[in-house]
């Protein structure tokens, strides 16, 4: 998946798995259908189209903009090199934080956000993120 397209996703499912509440938003919006494609298409067994990917969270963006939330996927720049850098130290066999189970995304969440493994949006069998644990050297 293109790398804009999966910032979107992965930005989308954070939204989605913290607020709950934002499907009846964009449902509000009338973009329900796309929303239950996107989710589909996503936990497919396939890479689904990065156009049609695209196409669907416009449709939701622009749901959500109708209900007075703009700007859903779009990401904030990251951060300069050297901030955020205090960071807790994973202890051994802890996660040192979570990634998409379907590897459709970019989403990363920290041990710092969550204690415990977050949702996935897209992922309907289990629903959370798969956990991180770096390679030893």
């Amino acid at each position: 998946m293109d790398e804009a397209v999966s910032d979107r996703v992965g930005m989308l499912c954070d939204q989605l798995s913290r607020w709950p509440e934002l499907a009846t938003t964009i449902r509000d919006g009338g973009a329900q259908a796309q929303l239950a494609e996107l989710l589909t298409l996503l936990a497919g067994r396939s890479a689904p189209d990065d156009r049609r990917v695209s196409a669907l969270i416009d449709a939701i963006e622009d749901a959500c903009a109708r209900q007075g939330l703009p700007g859903l996927t779009r990401r904030l720049p990251s951060l300069p090199p050297g901030l955020g850098t205090a960071r807790r130290t994973p202890q051994d066999g802890e996660p040192a934080g979570w990634t998409c189970p379907l590897d459709r995304c970019s989403r990363v969440v920290l041990p710092e956000e969550t204690p415990s493994a977050p949702i996935c949006a897209a992922h309907g069998e289990d629903a959370r993120m798969r956990p991180y644990r770096p390679r030893p050297r």
